[in-house]
């Protein structure tokens, strides 16, 4: 037929009888005679009415699975058909489909490794997802459970300062849950004031939305609660930005420090107030003395005083220190109550007090104001069961006439302290510049005594003392300093200060000591027995050296007797600490040398206090001796001493006996040894033997 035709390809004309009419690639000709049977055949025999279709089956003529298709000849009882193995359909069809299905296998591929990527970006973002929702969750979570956890109080705001969190903490110390103050202004829920003025306190938030930046809360803040309770606060409050920068809110972290100020107050209290009165103490006063000297002289004129207690140190010696402490505490508070809370009282120490007084400024009010305070002070107290007295003597300087700097007031105010103490005791002094005269006198004594221990220019007189109606019994050795002037020797009255002070006494004692018996000794190989009464210094004999001193003496001479050695201390020395006092006098006692209690009835001894001191002889002041001829006051003083040492089996020495007058008087009165101006004048040692060997007794001098 001319067709080009694929291999394994065939055209065929079928009757629909079955019969061939004809075929490429023609069959043999024996089968045009013979009725078909073929799967053509067999498809247009089933489909008698069909004007065309498709078959496919399998060919036993050629043993191969074929397919093909039929259409009707128009007009003829013929039908056209083709076929082809099927194989040769697939390989025509997949050699067409390579191309298409190399880009349709590409995209599958590709298509599948964009599924692939996109499942797998899809499934990593899930999980960032969820990472970032669990990481999120955890952070909130933490940071709930530790801003529960800590001690601070927190509170986040709102850039309209309304609250939008809050911890426990917080809640606690605001009194309200944060359910209660969610969207409220900051003002309205954390209400803080001045703990000392009362006076309302700016919110730290505020500054910071206006500065953005940190802000600490003022100091001394304290926090009202909603339910009343105050609570002192610290706190600083920060911006919350976001990443760009941009103010959020603000966090406010504050935390309760009542406990902590509580105790700063207790201990600022303690380091400025003295722990068993109360008052302030010496600190605590030179820091309002130093604040009162800054302000303006002309406008605040103040009187500063020193308080001192009189007899103070004999209730504590007589009664026990318990019993000086009660007393301290009652005249602390008489003195509060006294003084008022306008002035400053402070307790300085041991039994002295400063005061600054404000209120009254004037001097006339002063002097009725201390004269009350003196007058309370000296009421009885019940100390212990007991009633005790005492009295004080106060030194007063003014601000500014008197000085206008700390050091200066105070000095001079113990300056007139002492002078007030001189003067008596149980009363007051204002400065004036007579008593600084008198200060530079006693400085000058001071250096005046130095010099002449440095220069060896110490001398020893003695002064004889008698019996009335018998012998000499010994002498008093008396200090003089050699001038090498023409005002020649000076007795201890232009030196007096540095017999008690601190660097001298001791030094003055011992030179004292050595002389005196070494003297003794001189008289003593003479064939002279004479009692050698040595002066002992207050301070000299309270020195926790003194004993060792006695001893070096005794060493020094072993042959002179112990008892003719007599130790005179003032009536006042052991009261500074009775029993120190009392224990070394014991020991004195115990070496076989006597005591004299010396100037008798110018302190303030009482009897139970003469009872315990371990002493021989008593020596009558001669300020009453003196005037016995025409004051029955000091006779009668001189009378009650005597007949008291005499009870109590005492030696009564008469000192400032000046006329026979006196000795007859005082022989009336009991007394039997004598010393004075009628007697003998003090005289230097070299004369001593010859005044013994022509001594007469007073008596006979008649």
């Amino acid at each position: 037929m001319g067709y080009p035709l694929q291999a394994h390809t065939g055209l065929f004309l079928l009757r629909r009888d079955g019969y061939l009419e004809a075929r490429d690639p023609p069959p043999d000709k024996t089968s045009f005679g013979i009725r078909q049977t073929g799967i053509a055949a067999r498809y247009v025999a089933a489909h008698t009415h069909s004007m065309g279709g498709v078959y496919m089956g399998y060919s036993k003529a050629v043993g191969q699975w074929r397919l093909g298709a039929v259409e009707d000849v128009p007009n003829y009882p013929l039908v056209a058909g083709a076929s082809t193995l099927r194989s040769t359909l697939w390989d025509m069809w997949a050699r067409s489909m390579i191309g298409p299905s190399l880009v349709i296998v590409f995209l599958a591929l590709l298509g599948l490794l964009v599924y692939r990527y996109v499942r797998h970006y899809t499934e990593l973002q899930e999980k960032l997802r969820i990472d970032a929702e669990t990481a999120i969750w955890e952070a909130k979570e933490r940071a709930e459970v530790t801003l529960s956890s800590i001690g601070d109080a927190v509170i986040t705001t709102d850039t309209e300062a309304r609250v939008t969190g809050a911890n426990s903490a917080a809640e606690n110390l605001l009194g309200k849950n944060i359910s209660e103050i969610r969207g409220e202004s900051l003002d309205n829920v954390f209400k803080i004031i001045n703990e000392t003025t009362r006076e309302k306190v700016a919110n730290p938030v505020h500054r910071v939305l206006e500065e953005g930046r940190i802000i600490g809360l003022a100091n001394h803040t304290t926090l009202i609660s909603a339910d009343g309770h105050e609570y002192a606060i610290e706190d600083s409050a920060a911006p919350i930005r976001s990443r760009t920068g941009q103010i959020l809110g603000v966090v406010l972290v504050f935390h309760d420090v009542s406990q902590r100020r509580q105790l700063a107050d207790q201990l600022a209290h303690q380091a400025g107030h003295d722990a068993l009165t109360q008052l302030p103490n010496r600190r605590l006063f030179q820091q309002h003395l130093d604040a009162a000297c800054q302000m303006s002289p002309g406008v605040n004129p103040f009187f500063v005083a020193i308080l001192d207690l009189d007899g103070f140190k004999q209730i504590n010696d007589l009664f026990g220190h318990d019993s000086g402490d009660v007393l301290l505490c009652a005249l602390a508070k008489r003195m509060e109550h006294i003084f008022g809370k306008q002035n400053i009282i402070a307790r300085l120490g041991g039994d002295e007090f400063g005061l600054i007084l404000y209120k009254p400024s004037q001097i006339k009010e002063i002097d009725v104001l201390l004269t009350q305070a003196l007058g309370k002070i000296s009421e009885p107290v019940e100390v212990l069961g007991s009633l005790v007295t005492v009295s004080a003597t106060i030194g007063i300087s003014s601000f500014p006439s008197d000085a206008d700097n700390p050091g200066q007031l105070l000095r001079l105010a113990d300056l007139a302290m002492y002078a007030a103490k001189a003067a008596g005791r149980n009363g007051y002094v204002f400065y004036n510049e007579a008593l600084e005269a008198k200060q530079q006198l006693i400085a000058e004594g001071i250096h005046m005594a130095e010099q002449a221990l440095a220069d060896n220019r110490f001398v020893l007189w003695y002064q004889p003392l008698v019996a009335l109606h018998g012998h000499v019994l010994g002498v008093e050795a008396l200090l003089r300093l050699d001038t090498g002037r023409a005002e020649g020797l000076l007795n201890p009255g232009h030196f007096f200060s540095a017999l008690d002070h601190p660097l001298l006494a001791r030094k003055i004692g011992r030179f004292v000591l050595n002389t005196a018996v070494h003297q003794g000794m001189l008289w003593l190989n003479q064939g002279f027995s004479l009692r050698v009464g040595i002066n002992i210094s207050a301070r000299h004999l309270l020195d926790s050296e003194f004993m060792q001193d006695i001893h070096a003496i005794l060493a020094r001479y072993p042959d002179f007797p112990r008892e003719l050695i007599e130790l005179e201390v003032t009536e006042s020395a052991p009261m500074l600490d009775f029993p120190s006092a009392i224990s070394t006098l014991q020991a004195i006692n115990a070496l076989g040398i006597h005591i004299a209690l010396d100037d008798f009835g110018t302190g303030n001894a009482s009897l139970t206090y003469l009872q315990r001191l371990p002493a021989q002889t008593i020596k009558i002041d001669q300020s009453f001796v003196r005037d016995i001829l025409v004051d029955n006051k000091d006779l009668a003083i001189v009378a009650g001493v005597t007949s008291t040492a005499q009870a109590l089996g005492l030696e009564i020495v008469a000192e400032g006996v000046e006329s026979l007058g006196h000795a007859r008087k005082l022989a009336d009165l009991g007394v039997n040894v004598l010393q004075g101006f009628a007697i003998a004048e003090p005289m230097p040692a070299e004369k001593i033997s010859n005044w013994v060997k022509n001594y007469k007794p007073i008596f006979c001098a008649d």
